[in-house]
């Protein structure tokens, strides 16, 4: 078995409206008002370690997670990193 680390970045699809995002962005010129934003979202990142036969394996089944189970893929897109740790990647290195 080999070990991985993977991120799975979860966004908002551009046709979707943001309300969180939104919320934050009518603020961010009253917290910081040195910086002008014309853009914001927010978006989710999930981050795990794993174990699989082989990248593909691995793959195959962070591409079902994503669909079924990290993503609402009626209104979110997903795309992730996954990077080889090998079997001496220290937990706490998360």
């Amino acid at each position: 078995m080999k070990k991985y680390k993977a991120r799975i970045f979860i966004r908002l699809r551009e046709s979707v409206s943001d309300a969180a995002g939104n919320a934050v962005m009518a603020n961010v010129n009253k917290v910081a008002p040195d910086i002008n934003v014309s853009r914001l979202r927010i978006n989710k990142i999930i981050e795990l370690l794993c174990e699989a036969e082989s990248e593909e394996k691995a793959k195959e089944q962070l591409d079902i997670l994503s669909d079924r189970l990290f993503a609402n893929v009626v209104i979110e897109d997903w795309e992730y990193d996954l990077l080889e740790v090998g079997s001496h990647f220290p937990d706490s290195a998360f």
